[in-house]
């Protein structure tokens, strides 16, 4: 589903690994695969990221997780980004 929207160059062929994490991120997060195509053409940039949305979202962080959910919001209005 990626499109051409944003500044960043997207990856486009994943590799298997990437692939299947991709599949995961259909099924957890959403469809608009942008961000993580745009964090694909950086390994270690996707690898620090996944490993945040892991933590934070998998519970180990210790935030309230309605918290998480307002400051994802927030940042997301402040960005003017739709996620």
């Amino acid at each position: 589903m990626a499109n051409n929207l944003g500044h960043l160059p997207k990856i486009d062929d994943l590799d298997e690994v990437n692939t299947k994490r991709l599949e995961t991120w259909y099924d957890k997060a959403y469809q608009d695969d942008n961000l993580f195509r745009t964090l694909a053409s950086d390994e270690p940039t996707l690898e620090m990221f996944l490993s945040w949305v892991g933590m934070v979202y998998g519970g180990s962080s210790g935030l309230d997780k309605q918290m998480i959910e307002l400051c994802r919001i927030r940042m997301a209005n402040v960005n003017e980004c739709f996620h």
